[in-house]
């Protein structure tokens, strides 16, 4: 490869990287938010679960350089 390709790569992967802490900061907005609400309504071990169970997901859908 050479140094612009590499250098192009590296760019893209930067990229995606700042795309997916948007779609994991907009996820956890419209997905994992009204869940821990409920949660904090409810307060029962179940709502606290699939709260959990959801930024879990969102984590794993957009992961982090830092989790990778």
């Amino acid at each position: 490869m050479t140094q612009e390709q590499i250098e192009s790569v590296l760019q893209q992967k930067d990229f995606e990287e700042a795309q997916n802490i948007v779609k994991r900061q907009e996820a956890y907005r419209l997905e994992s938010a009204p869940l821990f609400m409920e949660w904090q309504y409810d307060n029962t071990p179940e709502s606290e679960q699939a709260w959990r169970d959801k930024v879990a997901e969102i984590k794993a859908r957009y992961p982090l350089p830092s989790e990778s």
